[in-house]
């Protein structure tokens, strides 16, 4: 009965593996190497809540409709959105900040809504006019007078108590102010009310703010903008090393673990290094193919992107010791069978578990992508390029440089001269 020799093969494997590393550098090679989105360039966001329902995909088609199809929308709450968009043409002091609502009412007075004037007494009263307290706390009944008045007097009206004619024996009561006196005049004792005018706003231009408020406020209604603030190249700059320092420290902690956890088989080193070489060439991998996505689709590397490449970090590394965990254990029962032959049983071994596996997460993954938004492309994109990649540097590279370590494959294969030098002294033999 013939057995798979998955290790006879592995200069085959090799190959493939160096063709779609190399592939990838020539195609981050051509400018633009990766398009950067929002997160790594300068940019805009702002935080909207809505006071009707509205629907993030049509939220996203309003601000394609403006010009803003690289806008990016997460949805914070009811009916509240985090909308991301290239850097908006606004002038200073267009920004707004959250501000926390004081805990504590400011001390003093609160300020006086005059709602119109009325002149006070009945239309031809002469003499006095008597504002009044109201008694004992109820605003609907007068009490004592606060102040006299000449009758014809204008007053300001502050509030109108008409409701107080529904109580027993109500009447209808103004609440005024006449100079420093506040007080309460039934509305029968006036005369020549008029309505204070609508206060007009006049709306500052803030440019493209603006524009995208008012078409916003036509198709959406009423709306608040809590917060409205620029992302600055430097903030950029500092996601770009964020993401870079995140994947170095990953690499690092991975190398130790491996080391750690491989410590009872010799040359532990050699499992933590293989294993790295397989994360790097899915990451270059990764990295090709995103940039193909963006010179041929516009596909933009953002923070979903850096969340993605570090799940397939941990992806592929968790991979690497499904199948070196089996090589452990074939090594410890057969510690005097060649490693090649260990390797390879243990490949077969854990072969259908990897393949399952990576089928399983492709499965959904392609069915968020077909069914799912755009906000989290980036994310599934990675991970369906990064699972494909990290199932067969598992099988096809990590497992396979160990064998190639061991029989002193990749020392040749580094350093060619070393072998033309070794053989000059059996030649002269």
């Amino acid at each position: 009965m013939s057995t798979l020799d998955l290790v006879g093969v592995r200069r085959w494997l090799f190959l493939g593996s160096a063709i779609a590393v190399i592939v990838s550098l020539v195609i981050l090679a051509i400018p633009p190497w990766l398009r950067p989105g929002i997160e790594f360039t300068s940019g805009t966001t702002t935080l909207i809540q809505f006071n009707d329902r509205v629907l993030q995909e049509d939220l996203r088609t309003a601000y394609t409709d403006l010009g803003h199809s690289e806008a990016r929308i997460q949805s914070t709450g009811n009916n509240q959105f985090l909308v991301r968009t290239s850097e908006l043409d606004v002038p200073p002091g267009s920004f707004t900040e959250i501000v926390p609502e004081p805990e504590v009412a400011a001390p003093g007075p609160e300020p006086v809504v005059v709602i119109g004037t009325a002149l006070l007494g009945a239309e031809d009263a002469t003499g006095d006019v008597f504002v009044r307290l109201p008694f004992q706390g109820n605003l609907c009944v007068l009490g004592g007078v606060a102040a006299t008045v000449p009758a014809g007097t204008l007053a300001n009206v502050i509030e109108d108590l008409t409701a107080c004619e529904t109580n027993p024996g109500g009447e209808p009561i103004y609440h005024v102010t006449v100079g420093a006196t506040d007080g309460y005049i039934h509305i029968e004792d006036t005369h020549g009310f008029e309505a204070a005018p609508e206060p007009v706003v006049i709306k500052p231009d803030q440019g493209e703010r603006t524009d995208i408020e008012d078409a916003l406020l036509e198709r959406f209604g009423e709306f608040e903008v809590l917060e409205f603030a620029s992302v600055s190249p430097v903030v950029s700059r500092v996601a770009v090393r964020n993401a870079a320092v995140a994947v170095a420290v990953a690499s690092l902690f991975i190398m130790a673990y491996i080391v750690f956890a491989f410590a009872s088989v010799p040359k532990a080193f050699r499992y933590a290094s293989c294993a790295i070489i397989a994360v790097l060439h899915d990451v270059i991998i990764v990295l090709g193919a995103f940039s193909l996505f963006g010179k041929l689709f516009g596909t933009e590397v953002n923070l979903m992107f850096v969340t993605g490449l570090l799940t397939v970090i941990g992806f592929s590394v968790h991979d690497s010791i499904v199948v070196f965990d089996r090589i452990r254990e074939n090594v410890t029962r057969a510690p005097d069978a060649p490693l090649a032959h260990n390797v390879n049983a243990a490949l077969l071994q854990t072969l259908a578990r990897s393949f399952n596996t990576s089928i399983t997460l492709l499965l959904v993954v392609i069915a968020m992508l077909l069914l799912g938004g755009v906000t989290i492309q980036s994310f599934l994109l990675v991970i369906l390029v990064g699972v494909i990649a990290g199932t067969y540097s598992s099988v096809g590279l990590a497992a396979q440089l160990l064998v190639s370590w061991d029989e002193g494959e990749l020392g040749r294969w580094l350093t060619p001269w070393r072998r033309g030098r070794d053989e000059e002294p059996s030649a002269a033999v």
